[in-house]
């Protein structure tokens, strides 16, 4: 009977250590639910604010008449030049200084869609003081803010990762809640200088154009996309014609594969810019958005490539190579038209 009472009370024990171990183990115990952390629809959300000791960060969205966006405001904290800390997740990339605007791309969409509403995989219920010092919480790293449409911000601190790197533990500073959340949506506003800024000109699918028109100086050409759901027998033709037109394909899939390599701050605006070509796209929605490319010189002479379109709302800086080989071909897409 002893032995029986032995055995079972050995049973009990590790059948409580392994509720204790899924408790604290928020990955295993992953059920594919979530709980609901900010309830709200993905209209009301007017700004997000990130904060650490090394970065002040707000995304703040905004409307137009080609729809919402992020506009990012990021700034490096501190008088010391940012360094690696691979146990502190909340530290910005090094070499990052000063303050950088810019609007959100589409690794900010993982975010923004996360935090509103805001959903976590689970809630850890009980949580004392001990508790908190080991999830990070007692003196958490950093701060999030969410701002909805007529309320006042809810505010959440940002404590360590969950080991192996897929979760985070965030504390809801109005109830005390400890939740945890995919690391997907907090990560990009770790590095955000780096991950958040739109790299894209254009913004749109090559298989949603219908038109494209290029001008450089007084000449002009325009032509048309077929077929651009089939792969196999996609073509571009000039405007009006169904003939193949391959010098038109090769240089539409540069002017498309433009990006840029980062926003112009008003710190650092450039002098006087030489317009260089413009190319005009419409969508299948009858959207237009003109790209237009300007060149100009650093102080050595070499030529730097600027562009602005409806897209990104902003002066950016494109990156070189592709910027001048397009320029290059002008002309033949020019005449190809």
């Amino acid at each position: 009977m002893k032995r029986s009472v032995t055995i079972y009370a050995l049973l009990l024990l590790l059948a409580l250590g392994g509720a204790y171990r899924v408790w604290t183990s928020p990955e295993e115990a992953d059920t594919g639910e979530s709980v609901t952390v900010l309830a709200g629809a993905a209209d009301d959300l007017e700004k997000v604010h990130y904060h650490s000791e090394k970065l002040d960060l707000v995304i703040e969205l905004r409307k137009d008449e080609l729809g919402r966006y992020g506009w990012v405001r990021a700034e490096t904290l501190g008088t010391e030049p940012a360094v690696e800390e691979p146990e502190n997740p909340h530290a910005p990339p090094k070499d990052e200084a000063g303050v950088a605007e810019f609007k959100a791309g589409k690794n900010a969409a993982t975010t923004l869609e996360g935090l509103m509403p805001f959903r976590a995989k689970r809630a850890l219920e009980g949580m004392t003081d001990d508790k908190l010092a080991e999830l990070g919480l007692a003196e958490p790293e950093a701060t999030l803010e969410i701002q909805r449409a007529g309320r006042e911000p809810a505010t959440f601190e940002i404590g360590g990762n969950v080991y192996g790197g897929a979760n985070v533990y965030v504390r809801d500073t109005a109830s005390g809640k400890v939740y945890v959340v995919d690391a997907k949506i907090i990560r990009p506003l770790q590095s955000g200088k780096q991950s958040l800024p739109d790299r894209e000109v254009v913004g749109v699918e090559t298989k949603l154009i219908t038109r494209f028109a290029v001008k450089g100086g007084e000449a002009s050409a325009e032509f048309e996309q077929h077929n651009p759901d089939d792969a196999e027998n996609v073509y571009w033709s000039t405007a009006g014609g169904s003939d193949k037109n391959e010098t038109a394909a090769a240089w539409i899939d540069k002017a498309l594969r433009l990006r840029s390599s980062g926003y112009v701050q008003q710190t650092d605006a450039p002098g006087k810019l030489e317009p260089a070509y413009a190319f005009t796209v419409r969508t299948t929605d009858r959207k237009e958005i003109t790209v237009e490319v300007s060149r100009g010189y650093d102080e050595n002479g070499d030529e730097l490539w600027y562009a602005q379109s409806e897209h990104t709302r902003g002066l950016v800086k494109l990156q070189k190579a592709l910027a001048a080989e397009a320029f290059a071909d002008l002309a033949g897409v020019l005449d190809a038209g």
